[in-house]
């Protein structure tokens, strides 16, 4: 076979592998939050449409995850004064003990829920990623990776998707 064609199959094998790696950890899955099957610290079972008519921040993060710390941490200065009428949601895979003992030691006023299955089950393979949910519950921005809450213009920005 000739060099170029060899070249030319090597690159698109390459490019379909850089497609592929791209979707999945770069680009948010689009999930059915309906049917999340999810918990709070209680371990009882809650509905998302019960958050039907709220401005929603959804973090899927994990407590041992830098930029999810970096971002919740975030979202809880920011909390009081931009995100005074959202709620945030964070949502994890770990055991519940870890949630409640994570939500202890920060003192974030967020709800916290564990997903009974795995990130990776729904189509989240990189965390922190965040949805950003109006009160009808439509999903109005997704976001993969460390967002910056501190920018004023992205907060602000976002805040105006949920109306």
């Amino acid at each position: 076979m000739n060099k170029k064609w060899i070249n030319l199959l090597l690159l698109v094998i390459a490019g379909f592998f850089g497609f592929y790696f791209y979707n999945k950890y770069k680009v948010a899955p689009s999930i059915d939050f309906s049917k999340l099957s999810l918990v709070d610290l209680q371990e009882q079972p809650v509905k998302f449409e019960s958050f039907k008519g709220k401005k929603l921040v959804v973090c899927f993060s994990a407590s041992w995850c830098p930029n999810c710390l970096d971002e919740l941490r975030e979202l809880n200065e920011i909390k009081n004064n931009e995100l005074k009428d959202v709620e945030v949601l964070v949502i994890s895979d770990e055991p519940l003990e870890k949630i409640m003992s994570f939500k202890e030691k920060t003192d974030y006023p967020f709800t916290f829920l564990k997903l009974t299955k795995g990130f990776n089950e729904i189509g989240i393979f990189s965390i922190p990623t965040s949805y950003i949910v109006n009160t009808k519950l439509e999903v109005k921005k997704e976001t993969v990776g460390y967002l910056d809450w501190k920018d004023p213009s992205t907060a602000e920005h976002l805040v105006k998707l949920m109306d």
